[in-house]
């Protein structure tokens, strides 16, 4: 068996697609060899699981939210956090798996529409576009909290303390919330914890004026991908400041800065660190 197929990184909501796996339990689990649905990831799932419907001849089902699989040799499917092997493991079938309101004996080899739900999909688009563009803001206005040069750079060659401090990232609907923490790996980094932590409302200031001047000019956004299957890794670009900078990114996006409105953020301290809660108003 193949990997799966995966077009939602083209911006595609339909397909029409060959079943290849059905496990029928409540949720029923299905399997087709291509799929427009954005599965949530078992590695870093801060992207919810695309939702919408399924319809074959004869019976239709609600779909989702959908979650990343792994088909053993022997053809035994295993869901999210239970995948016991690492992606691109010999014998093994990465897979988008499609959980199908009720039970339904689908046939092996059999065809299935799949529609996402297009509206769900650009609020939680919105909130991942809105998450890198924080996340290289708040990078910007954190380079005078570093003491020491920083190895570690982000897509504008800035210090990546995203990258060095999430502890977890989460994308919401139109938004996102991240849990960021100043540890002591980090503070022997160089990071100036105590005056960071103490100025939270001088940064999230400094932060949204950022966002403000970058979202002005309306920078173009677009995906791209190493490949078809699911594995395959996929990219973020973005224009800003006048060059197109880009990220490793498996999830969904909008395409471009204008599409996003406005995007401000708001820090709360917490122990060793902060939460950072960016909302999008297109």
């Amino acid at each position: 068996m193949e990997h799966s197929r995966a077009s939602f990184v083209l911006g595609h909501h339909f397909e029409q697609a060959r079943i290849v796996h059905c496990q029928v339990g409540e949720p029923t689990l299905l399997v087709t060899e291509l799929t427009p649905f954005h599965p949530q990831s078992h590695l870093w799932p801060d992207q919810p699981g695309d939702v919408g419907t399924a319809s074959w001849e004869g019976g239709s089902a609600v779909v989702g939210p959908c979650r990343m699989g792994a088909i053993s040799p022997e053809g035994e499917l295993f869901v999210d956090q239970a995948i016991p092997v690492k992606r691109g493991a010999e014998g093994w079938a990465f897979v988008v798996v499609h959980p199908l309101a009720g039970q339904h004996a689908l046939p092996i080899g059999g065809e299935v529409e799949l529609k996402v739900d297009a509206e769900a999909r650009h609020a939680l688009s919105l909130g991942h576009s809105g998450c890198h563009l924080v996340a290289l803001a708040l990078n910007r206005v954190l380079m005078p909290y570093w003491r020491k040069e920083v190895s570690e750079r982000d897509a504008l060659e800035q210090p990546d303390f995203d990258r060095l401090a999430i502890q977890s990232s989460r994308v919401e609907s139109r938004g996102s919330r991240e849990q960021y923490r100043i540890g002591k790996s980090l503070r022997k980094k160089g990071v100036n914890s105590e005056a960071l932590l103490a100025e939270l409302p001088r940064i999230e200031q400094q932060v949204n004026a950022q966002l403000a001047e970058w979202l002005a000019s309306g920078g173009e956004i677009r995906r791209s991908r190493a490949g078809e299957a699911i594995i395959d890794s996929r990219y973020w670009h973005c224009v800003l400041e006048g060059r197109e900078v880009t990220i490793p990114c498996g999830g969904t996006h909008v395409g471009s800065l204008a599409e996003l409105g406005i995007v401000s953020v708001q820090l709360n301290p917490r122990e060793e660190g902060f939460t950072l809660q960016s909302r999008v108003s297109p």
